[in-house]
């Protein structure tokens, strides 16, 4: 097995203290952001990385994928005023794809690759850049620093992108508006076209087009596709293949000019192969962090060392359970102990048990699988993979839930790992479960794909297809409660080609008939019409005294795993789901500390 170079162990090191320290659960947007990040893909399992890793070229145009998204973040940020705090990166260049300085059939394809990954906690602006991030990772460039919470704009900004026409004023001026100097702009340029090249399709004066194919000729900025420096060797030692250097027609020699601006003085110093990665890294840091001024950033946004997802007490098979999953970091040059026991623990809300008093059980053996190391190139570049632990567990409604956590013993002597959000001993603040009275039962409700062309909300996208998804939502309230208003917050941000926001408030209404009342629980039922792509939802029940709410920040999924009741134990995989281990039923109350033990790999789907 390789080993980690130290200065990777020491920033592995402080990634995981800072995460431990700063970290508390739930935090809707940054567990979509650090998920999108570090597992490249959305809660339904959607992969964004997929599109690009490993260093992807385009099926059809063989263009480099990820300069096509490098350069999209480039243009989205530089509408950038520094004279005024406007523009940067927000979204805006979907309004701004017929100008000439965003020419190219590359940022459509671009947009196309992004669009279903917007919604209502992950902004267009903030996949742009971890979409530029994960793009100069997985061709072997340094690892950018990624702060969220970019603001989409509604409509297009002033031009600002260089186009390579422009003489040198023009583009020095341009580049000042973005907020860098003579030597910055060099750097950022040199950094951008190390990757991906020029289009015949695009630029046919620059680079003619091969009358005998109808697939365009791409003439790459250096000899490799990798993110290193031989775009500026080449220049320097006259080998360079950039046509914006070479071309005889020295009003498109942009980058000539550029490079040359100050007597060559920062190419040379982005001769040396380090130099170049660092100050790439720092260059491109600040063009992504490049934001209006009335935006602020949140702080870096880390990998969590072990993180709570898709937590939910719902309704599945006509029984009350508890479903959470719980993802450990695992180094990928070491192997994983495969004697390791996962146990998920929990307190009753009510009853005898309530706040975990009374006796607790044994755990069971666990059986864990990993998640591929490709499954992001930050995360794989860091040296990490995932291994994921899926708990399915029936819940007594008498008793019901308050908080749970985990504990993680190695079996080899040391002492069993707490982890109960942020407090490393006891059973600490736990993991809430913030409220047991208006519940969200995704396995009783379901998705239907409207395709007629005259049902008057359809949606036509590019390619003629027309669709509407009618989501049939069945909502659970606990008996007590009495609404006098059931009803969610529909949100969709994901909309193709026409880049605009969902946001409707939809009834639902107590349905006897369809499902009749359950432990202790009335179900409720309503129809969300949807053209998008990510539906997320606020569940409401309006009480006398206040309202109860339970929160869908990401993707709304509507085929997650399905409870299976308690028979003995048995241990079952499946390469395309979920593995589960199934625990015996206890008599009497659910006690506060019953463990059941689930490995299990996310799937990926594109």
């Amino acid at each position: 097995m390789h080993q980690l170079p130290l200065v990777l162990v020491l920033h592995l090191l402080s990634l995981v203290s800072n995460s431990i320290s700063a970290y508390t659960w739930p935090s809707p947007q940054y567990d979509a952001l650090e998920a999108l990040l570090y597992e490249g893909r959305r809660s339904d399992g959607s992969s964004l990385s997929s599109l690009v890793h490993p260093c992807r070229k385009r099926t059809g145009t063989l263009a480099s994928v990820p300069a096509e998204w490098l350069r999209f973040a480039f243009h989205d940020m530089a509408t950038h005023n520094i004279d005024d705090g406007t523009g940067g990166l927000d979204g805006s260049i979907v309004y701004e794809l017929g100008r000439p300085e965003n020419f190219g059939l590359g940022f459509n394809q671009t947009l196309g690759d992004f669009e279903a990954f917007p919604n209502k906690v992950v902004s267009r602006a903030d996949v742009i850049a971890i979409g530029a991030i994960m793009s100069v990772a997985t061709c072997g460039g340094p690892i950018i620093p990624f702060r969220g919470g970019r603001i989409d704009t509604w409509t297009g900004g002033p031009n600002g992108a260089p186009e390579p026409q422009h003489d040198l004023a023009t583009l020095t001026e341009s580049f000042r508006k973005q907020g860098f100097n003579q030597a910055e702009m060099i750097k950022l340029v040199a950094c951008g076209h190390t990757m991906g090249g020029v289009r015949s399709a695009d630029f046919p004066d620059l680079v003619p087009p091969n009358p005998n194919s109808v697939n365009p000729v791409i003439v790459d900025f250096d000899t490799t596709m990798a993110f290193d420096n031989d775009v500026v060797t080449e220049y320097l030692d006259g080998t360079t293949q950039n046509v914006l250097v070479t071309t005889p027609n020295r009003t498109m020699a942009s980058d000539l000019r550029v490079f040359e601006a100050d007597g060559n003085s920062t190419m040379r110093s982005l001769a040396d192969a380090n130099a170049f990665q660092s100050e790439c890294r720092d260059i491109l840091t600040r063009m992504l962090d490049t934001v209006p001024r009335d935006v602020t950033l949140t702080d870096e946004i880390t990998l969590l060392p072990a993180k709570v997802t898709a937590a939910q007490l719902t309704f599945e098979k006509e029984q009350l359970v508890f479903k959470s999953s719980f993802r450990l970091i695992q180094a990928i040059n070491a192997t994983a102990n495969t004697r390791r026991t996962v146990t998920m623990l929990w307190c009753d809300r009510y009853g005898d048990s309530k706040d975990c008093a009374g006796e607790t059980s044994t755990a069971l053996p666990v059986s864990t699988l990993a998640d591929d190391p490709n499954v992001s190139p930050i995360t794989m570049k860091l040296g990490y993979y995932f291994l994921n632990y899926h708990f399915v567990v029936p819940i007594d409604s008498t008793a019901s839930i308050s908080k749970f956590w985990f504990r993680v013993d190695e079996n080899d002597g040391s002492s069993p790992t707490i982890y109960n959000n942020g407090e490393t001993s006891g059973s600490g603040n736990g993991y809430p479960v913030d409220q047991d009275q208006v519940l969200l039962a995704p396995m009783m409700s379901h998705v239907d794909v409207v395709s007629n062309g005259s049902y008057t909300k359809t949606y036509t996208n590019r390619n003629g297809e027309s669709f509407t998804r009618l989501y049939t939502l069945v909502a659970a309230v606990r008996d007590g409660v009495n609404p006098s208003r059931v009803y969610v917050d529909a949100t969709d941000v994901a909309i193709r080609d026409f880049p605009f926001a969902i946001n409707a408030q939809v009834d639902l209404k107590q349905n006897d008939t369809a499902h009749a009342p359950l432990a202790g629980y009335t179900f409720y039922t309503g129809v969300v019409e949807d053209i998008g792509l990510q539906l997320s939802v606020d569940l409401h029940a309006v009480a006398s005294e206040q309202t109860y709410t339970q929160s869908f920040m990401q993707t709304l999924l509507l085929d997650n795993t399905p409870y299976v009741a308690p028979s003995g134990v048995n241990t079952t995989a499946s390469t395309g789901g979920a593995l589960s281990t199934i625990a015996p039923a206890l008599g009497g109350s659910w006690r506060s500390l019953l463990p059941l033990v689930v490995g299990a790999l996310l799937g990926m789907a594109l």
